[in-house]
């Protein structure tokens, strides 16, 4: 197994952003100066997730784009703000089909002058549909993630349901069994929404089987644990991130924890923060569905470990 030297997060797209919090020692963001600056481009947020993963390796950097947030306009905008090249990125992974995973990664596509391989589940091209509490639906809400397009725009598709190394101490974890209790196959209950999916020709429940995260390996700390919206559960996710692996040590979690939908019990919250104190991260920072009760009780129960992320920021591990 190898282990990457450092690794660099810069969040280009997430659902908050705050001008005013202080910079630390681990995390950088811009603020009001940067802000209030007419030479720079103000940060923007909106419903999404996207991360670049910086990566050093034997005296080298391999950068990985973890989604790429809803729309193309904010990534794009963002990562021009941040002056970062979207040539500079050596692979891209999509968690899952959900549209504000991947809604930036056509316009990334353009904008590069070579091509991206892209790791995606084969899943991730169903025919998906929201059938909300009261009756009304939501069709074909994914229609805009067409294999051919991205193909042409030069997305190098990897579509892969196990996990791939795709980069020096990185891999994505593929499906994500479910074995956590409270963690259970399908909407949580008493969900207002049911996900649903066309599949051999028959609409059926969607369990999001595509979901999927990212881990880097980081010397002398452990896993770094990059997740889109742990549709599976963030301590499923973790878990198969062990497993993948072979490394138990958990250093860092990001992303999604997939607590914030209406109708998700507060037991479940509960047992998950209780879950993740056991494991004794340096860094807890839930992100994009995760949900505000869920910032807060983290922040409360695991204090030293949290870490609020905002659109902009950049973290060093």
């Amino acid at each position: 197994m190898n282990f990457a030297d450092g690794i660099t997060i810069t969040t280009l797209v997430e659902n908050y952003i705050d001008i005013l919090i202080p910079n630390t020692e681990r995390i950088k963001r811009p603020g009001l100066a940067f802000h209030f600056d007419p030479r720079n481009k103000p940060i923007q947020a909106e419903n999404g997730i996207s991360m670049l993963v910086d990566i050093s390796f034997a005296g080298q950097n391999y950068r990985i784009l973890f989604d790429a947030g809803l729309s193309d306009s904010v990534i794009l905008h963002n990562m021009s703000a941040l002056k970062i090249s979207p040539d500079i990125i050596d692979h891209a992974v999509i968690s899952h089909g959900h549209p504000d995973h991947y809604g930036g990664l056509l316009a990334v596509l353009k904008a590069r002058s070579v091509p991206l391989p892209v790791i995606i589940h084969p899943n991730a091209f169903l025919t998906r549909y929201v059938v909300a509490g009261n009756g009304w639906v939501i069709p074909y809400y994914n229609q805009s993630l067409r294999k051919e397009e991205l193909e042409a725009a030069g997305g190098r598709l990897v579509l892969a349901a196990n996990p791939v190394q795709m980069g020096p101490a990185a891999f994505t974890t593929g499906e994500i069994p479910l074995k956590t209790p409270f963690e259970p196959p399908g909407p949580p209950s008493g969900t207002p929404s049911s996900l649903r999916c066309l599949k051999n020709g028959k609409f059926e429940e969607d369990e999001t089987a595509d979901d999927l995260a990212l881990i880097v390996c980081l010397k002398d700390k452990g896993l770094v644990v990059v997740a889109g919206c742990a549709h599976a559960g963030i301590i499923n996710t973790i878990r198969q991130a062990q497993a993948v692996t072979g490394v138990e040590k958990v250093h860092a979690i990001f992303g999604g924890f997939h607590l914030g939908f209406p109708g998700i019990p507060e037991e479940k919250s509960d047992k998950t923060i209780k879950e993740l104190k056991r494991l004794r991260p340096a860094i807890v920072s839930p992100m994009h569905c995760s949900g505000f009760k869920t910032l807060v009780a983290v922040a409360r129960e695991m204090p030293e470990a949290f870490l609020l992320n905002t659109a902009g920021a950049q973290i060093t591990l």
